[in-house]
């Protein structure tokens, strides 16, 4: 299902809280919006699942509006984890199948396979209450997928333990691979860049860069030299190649023009400065998104 999200904003007790965001996502891709806790994420996913609705703007799947068919086809593991503690683990797989209008039966042998896939058979009579709060997490997982679902959306998925992370790494890519609709929101920008096909990067509730991640990562693909001097490192600026520099009390991080060769800055970095560290760096997603961010502040002062 191809979901396309244009121009939303959304405003609370007369604030502005997210501002003209725009982006899509495709089956068998995986788009991830990235930003810090309260960069609007989760209220753009609300207004993805018709919990908020825009005050401008629309989103479109498959070129229709949002509607209770289009629901059922959409899994979401939302960011808040409750569960119905006095069901049992087949309980709560049944019931939640059945709300997506999925036949008793056919919600039974989904239930059957799903707990066999992920080791859980064993404890399919047991309350919830009793499961662990990892293997909760699982039962989490599984009620997103349970109706085979076009579209999966995950909130903060991987504020897990590593065995949970491990799966949920696995889980999305395996839902990819099937030609899923994958959409997730994180604050971590190593868990992004390593699973991400595309990015939608939000700060203060503003759209501040967005693209497929491997063209971000083109377009960055500048050199980044850390100085670190008790000299005053202002000078290092001048140097030529080096196309902007952001300081922090004596270290420096020295952007510098990908044409450049980085041995010839370092020979004058080292001429220009008493150096007592320097490292070179290729810019990965972690650099382009805290650039983006101070491209924004500088902007918005």
């Amino acid at each position: 299902m191809h979901i396309k999200i244009e121009h939303i904003s959304k405003s609370f007790d007369g604030k502005l809280h997210i501002a003209d965001v725009s982006f899509e996502a495709r089956p068998g891709f995986i788009s991830c919006l990235l930003g810090q806790k309260g960069a609007g994420k989760s209220t753009v996913l609300q207004m993805l699942l018709g919990i908020l609705k825009p005050d401008e703007g629309y989103i479109a799947f498959d070129d229709k509006p949002l509607n209770s068919k289009i629901l059922d086809k959409i899994g979401y593991l939302p960011e808040e984890r409750g569960l119905y503690q006095e069901f049992t683990l087949n309980e709560i797989l049944v019931y939640f199948a059945r709300l997506k209008h999925i036949p008793r039966k056919k919600a039974q042998v989904e239930a059957v396979r799903l707990m066999d896939r992920f080791n859980l058979i064993d404890q399919m009579e047991t309350p919830v209450c009793e499961l662990s709060e990892e293997i909760q997490f699982r039962v989490l997982l599984l009620l997103s997928i349970i109706h085979n679902p076009d579209v999966i959306i995950f909130d903060e998925p991987f504020r897990v333990r590593d065995d949970n992370l491990v799966l949920i790494r696995k889980l999305i890519t395996r839902l990819r691979e099937e030609g899923k609709t994958i959409i997730l929101s994180t604050e971590q920008i190593s868990e992004a860049e390593l699973l991400a096909d595309e990015i939608t990067i939000l700060h203060r509730g503003e759209l501040i860069l967005k693209g497929q991640k491997s063209a971000l990562l083109e377009r960055f693909k500048e050199n980044i030299i850390i100085v670190e001097a008790e000299d005053n490192l202002q000078p290092l600026k001048n140097i030529p190649g080096v196309k902007r520099i952001v300081q922090e009390k004596q270290v420096a991080r020295l952007y510098v023009d990908k044409q450049m060769l980085p041995q010839k800055v370092l020979e004058a970095i080292i001429r220009t400065v008493n150096v007592s560290r320097v490292e070179v760096h290729k810019p990965g997603l972690n650099e382009i998104y805290l650039e983006a961010v101070e491209q924004f502040e500088r902007a918005n002062v």
